[in-house]
């Protein structure tokens, strides 16, 4: 977790800086702590989650969506001041359509910038040349594979959200506490937490604890885990500052991202507080890569942002706070503890460069994974062994988007030349598909990669139920995905399926619909489920509460109850009714 400190001056300070050689925590020690005279609280939560940033927060409202309570403690007074992961993906905007905040969270995007207007490389940000335009999304190829849009909002603005809806989701984030110590026993996990307002201490026992304390994670150190990957990239220092950026820059304020390559200078900028400051980040200085807290003054800042800038008048910016960052770019080599019980999550698990935008939403990828199987768990409907998948889903996803990432920085930072491959936003976003865990792969089913693109989905299990267009009876439209809230979902592309008779059977609790051309209450006007599901007559998608196919029901002439049965018991881990 970062450091908060001020400069001489009194400006905010943060210092988030990982170990290049070891990226592991030194702040926490949650070793060798005598618990024996610190007695058992009543209060209780099924699940605790440590750590009350961006993750750990989707990580609560998730689990509550899904009927489960939870509570994060986190050692800082509130919610940091200073920017940080800043553009929610497609794939993160629909996570949040389905917890029902996509919409709040739009009617704010739309205040800061044009997302579509892609990111620039420009030799200085007033007047400078444009030397690459990136990534420009194209709107009308991208409403073809989903409802949702990128929006632009940073943690500052997305975090006061959920804690403002954390209550009715019955999660409980708690700030100035942290856990100080845990173990973990057979049936649960006993935390130790401490109140850094009074410094007295509280125990709880917990069903399964949520190690989501970033990227010096405690966790992460007290269970042995190794990080492996492209490693150390740079060290960097982000100036925050308040500038009339709209005016200043025109035309160009469209852009809210820019990358900077100036003679001494090379860096990124960002847009913030719809359009009235600015965040600018320092990747190097004259070949300087080094920025430990103290190393620069606030002259040397204001002479940065100046030359990056292009900034004519002292009044122009004025300085708010620094921060200094490892660039690296790792991924854990387990996701849980040894006894299970322990589920390591975000930045926790994935270190990588920013460029992309992909860290923060990685991280809200993998509570939306983990979430709904720790609910299942916990509330009886699947065994423990459901959570074994997460690793195995993650773990190899997690890899494909940080070496994406990598390759971004590499393209567009270090200027690489011959630039490196990349695979399109759309595919990194989601495309992404499991090829081991919660799943029942087809008997043919030779498909290896971590993704696939969306635009040509696959049908398969482990992929992402494709976005459909449905119209409602009133002739209004919602999207397949709309379809999936908190249960399993089967869905089958003809009147009179045997498989959705079969799921209306079971005691279990499975939403089920028929999608085409004539169906109610919602038509497949266009016949899209049988193109993109890859359906055939006679068979059926079953569908996770997280949006992605976990088996593809084949035709048969009898036996289809018994078969999905079955199928939801191999995926649960347990008997199915």
């Amino acid at each position: 977790m970062a450091q908060i400190g001020t400069t001489t001056k009194g400006f905010e300070e943060v210092d988030d800086r990982i170990d290049a050689s070891k990226p592991a925590a030194t702040d926490l020690n949650l070793d060798g702590f005598d618990t024996s005279s610190i007695p058992f609280e009543k209060e209780q939560w099924p699940v605790m989650i440590m750590g009350s940033s961006l993750v750990g927060m989707m990580m609560g409202l998730l689990l509550g969506h899904w009927g489960v309570k939870s509570t994060s403690f986190d050692r800082h007074a509130t919610i940091l001041s200073h920017p940080r992961a800043t553009g929610l993906n497609f794939r993160t905007s629909e996570i949040l359509r389905q917890i029902n905040l996509e919409r709040l969270c739009q009617e704010e995007s739309v205040r800061e910038f044009d997302i579509d207007s892609g990111l620039l490389v420009v030799e200085r940000l007033i007047g400078g040349k444009v030397i690459q335009q990136v990534q420009e999304h194209d709107p009308k190829r991208d409403a073809e594979v989903t409802p949702s849009n990128w929006l632009w909002m940073n943690q500052a603005m997305l975090e006061p959200i959920l804690l403002e809806y954390a209550p009715k989701f019955g999660y409980t984030p708690q700030y100035e506490t942290k856990i100080v110590h845990y173990e973990e026993e057979a049936d649960g996990v006993v935390v130790i937490v401490q109140d850094l307002r009074t410094q007295k201490y509280k125990k709880y026992k917990t069903q399964y604890l949520v190690a989501c304390d970033g990227n010096r994670s405690s966790t992460r150190r007290k269970e042995g885990i190794e990080m492996t990957g492209h490693g150390f990239l740079s060290s960097s220092l982000n100036i925050r500052f308040k500038a009339d950026i709209k005016r200043l820059l025109g035309s160009r304020s469209r852009h809210g991202v820019m990358y900077i390559t100036t003679p001494h200078i090379t860096g990124a900028f960002r847009q913030e507080d719809r359009g009235q400051g600015g965040l600018l980040w320092i990747n190097s200085i004259d070949g300087k890569t080094e920025f430990p807290p103290g190393s620069v003054t606030e002259e040397d800042a204001k002479r940065y942002v100046n030359e990056c800038g292009g900034f004519t008048k002292e009044d122009d910016m004025e300085l708010l706070s620094f921060a200094h960052w490892t660039l690296a770019s790792y991924v854990a080599e387990r996701f849980t503890s040894r006894g299970g019980r322990v589920l390591l999550a975000g930045d926790a698990v994935h270190i990588m460069p920013p460029t992309g935008a992909l860290g923060g939403n990685t991280g809200i990828n993998d509570a939306h994974n983990l979430a709904w199987k720790l609910a299942h768990v916990v509330t009886g409907k699947a065994s423990p062994s459901l959570l074994h998948s997460y690793e195995a889903e993650r773990k190899p996803v997690d890899a494909f988007v940080v070496d994406q990432a990598t390759r971004r920085f590499r393209n567009r930072i270090m200027n690489t030349i011959p630039r490196i491959p990349e695979e399109p936003y759309y595919t990194v976003e989601f495309g992404c598909r499991y090829n081991a865990g919660a799943i029942i792969p087809a008997e043919d089913d030779t498909f290896n990669k971590d993704y696939e693109d969306p635009h040509t989905p696959s049908g398969s299990a482990g992929s992402r139920f494709p976005h459909i267009r449905l119209e409602c009876q009133d002739g209004t439209h919602i999207s397949s995905l709309d379809l999936i809230k908190q249960n399993f979902v089967l869905v089958a592309a003809e009147t009179a399926s045997p498989w959705i008779l079969a799921a209306k059977d079971l005691s279990f609790a499975l939403d089920s619909y028929a999608l085409h051309e004539k169906s109610q209450p919602y038509r497949d006007y266009r016949g899209m489920l049988r193109e993109k599901g890859r359906l055939g007559t006679g068979m059926a998608l079953l569908i996770r509460p997280d949006g992605f196919i976990a088996w593809k029901a084949e035709d048969t002439s009898s036996g289809h109850k018994e078969l999905l049965q079955k199928a939801l018991g191999r995926l649960l881990g347990q008997s199915i009714r």
